[in-house]
């Protein structure tokens, strides 16, 4: 039993959740837009075009299995089944959920968590792995403040889990002014067996998550890696927060995401490497203007990735896969 997530482009704050059986031998993610298709009719040019985004998909299996299991069966509705504990549902028929997509698929992936429902596992990309063990030296030698200048597609709220998990901090605290980059960060590090274990807290107290503190104390106490969003956006709070993170008496890494907008400003960072202590490791993350980012902070270490390596990487890989390829992007 498959579950999907998808949306139009043009309609990006809701979102159809479905399902899918998928038999054995078949592909589930033909499967799945094979299952689109069908539900949109006469409009199959909004698949040619690009206008449906699928967001995520899942297999849900073990779920139907454990919870539901007189569901676990074509036409089953394990669909329904989870969207009853989600909500957000438009009206009270319909597979129509009135969140956008990442927020969604956010929600479905905690459930599954918590149901234990094995997740995908991540691949890492040649680049990201790279980077990842580059770091990782750099801080065996005790370098504690780096300027990572990732380029776009590089993949870098997943090359953050990594760093934290292989690392074992007990916080790993993602601190922005780019407030759109959470969003990222929540869903990819929800949505992969080796994050499984990782609890998410979002110190933003508009949200409906007010018990941030108690949530972060008891997920040291369980002894579970804690990763917490932190918004740099000027605010009456954001002293008291960052005194909180930065008083605890815990491993801590300090990813600050697109380090080189806002958050370069010294009235943004000067809090955080005040707060930070001597054996705190800073990542600063930024696409460009490495150099800005790094402007207010004791840098001992730098790593770049940029756009050709990436496409280099791409094309040797598909030339081990399919010598033939090689040949063409050769003669190119």
């Amino acid at each position: 039993m498959y579950c999907y997530l998808w949306y139009e482009k043009s309609n990006p704050n809701e979102c159809k959740f479905g399902e899918r059986w998928v038999k054995k031998g078949q592909d589930p993610l033909k499967e799945i837009w094979k299952r689109i298709d069908d539900s949109i009719g006469v409009r199959g040019d909004l698949i040619k075009d690009g206008s449906i985004e699928l967001a995520a998909y899942w297999d849900v299996s073990q779920l139907a299995i454990s919870e539901c299991p007189n569901r676990h069966k074509p036409k089953g509705r394990v669909d329904d089944y989870i969207r009853g504990k989600i909500g957000f549902r438009k009206g009270t028929t319909g597979e129509i959920h009135t969140l956008n997509a990442n927020e969604m698929a956010i929600k479905v992936n905690e459930l599954l968590i918590r149901s234990g429902q094995p997740l995908p596992s991540v691949g890492l990309s040649q680049n990201q792995y790279d980077a990842a063990v580059n770091v990782l030296s750099a801080v065996k030698e005790n370098k504690r403040t780096v300027v990572a200048e990732l380029c776009a597609r590089f993949g870098k709220t997943i090359w953050g889990g990594v760093l934290a998990r292989e690392q074992e901090v007990e916080i790993t605290i993602v601190a922005s002014y780019v407030l759109t980059s959470f969003a990222s960060f929540k869903k990819d590090l929800s949505s992969f067996e080796q994050f499984r274990e990782f609890t998410l807290v979002d110190t933003d107290t508009n949200t409906d998550d007010d018990n941030w503190k108690s949530k972060i104390q008891s997920a040291l106490d369980a002894q579970k890696q804690v990763i917490v969003f932190l918004s740099m956006c000027g605010g009456s709070k954001r002293q008291s927060k960052i005194d909180f993170l930065f008083n605890l008496k815990v491993s801590r890494l300090l990813l600050v995401d697109e380090a080189d907008f806002g958050v370069h400003k010294l009235s943004q960072s000067e809090p955080l490497r005040d707060a930070r202590k001597p054996d705190d490791i800073v990542i600063l993350m930024t696409g460009t203007n490495g150099d800005k980012a790094a402007s207010v902070w004791p840098v001992d270490h730098y790593l770049s990735v940029t756009y050709p390596e990436l496409i280099i990487e791409k094309r040797i890989t598909e030339g081990k896969l399919n010598p033939s390829a090689n040949q063409e992007h050769g003669r190119a």
